[in-house]
């Protein structure tokens, strides 16, 4: 049931929030679509990577101590990754406002996360 609910919240906040965050901010999308946004820099993919990869290791190393609790390292390092983005984003392509919807993004997975783990403790 509570898989349920968290797919409704995740379909709300995808097809409704996000379009309309995006009127407000006023995004605007470039001319053409472009597979490869302009502000990817060489360093950003590999560090990418390392935020995904260090994350991993986290979990292993410290899941004999935290137990369940170690899986928090992968929307910690999800949240990085969006939020490099987002100053990316800001640096290079200021004008599409879409940087306000990265930050957004990961503001709202550490919160989502945050209340998986309150109902976690509370009620299982």
């Amino acid at each position: 049931m509570e898989l349920f609910i968290i797919l409704a919240i995740v379909a709300l906040y995808q097809w409704v929030f996000i379009p309309i965050l995006k009127r407000k901010i006023g995004y605007e999308r470039p001319e053409e679509p472009k597979i490869w946004y302009d502000y990817k820099t060489k360093w950003q993919l590999p560090a990418e990577c390392a935020v995904i990869v260090l994350a991993i290791l986290l979990v292993f190393i410290t899941t004999p101590a935290l137990g369940i609790w170690s899986v928090a390292f992968i929307p910690i390092a999800m949240s990085a990754i969006l939020l490099m983005r987002g100053i990316l984003e800001k640096k290079y392509v200021g004008y599409m406002n879409h940087h306000i919807i990265s930050f957004i993004q990961a503001f709202a997975l550490l919160i989502a996360f945050g209340f998986v783990f309150l109902y976690a403790v509370f009620f299982a």
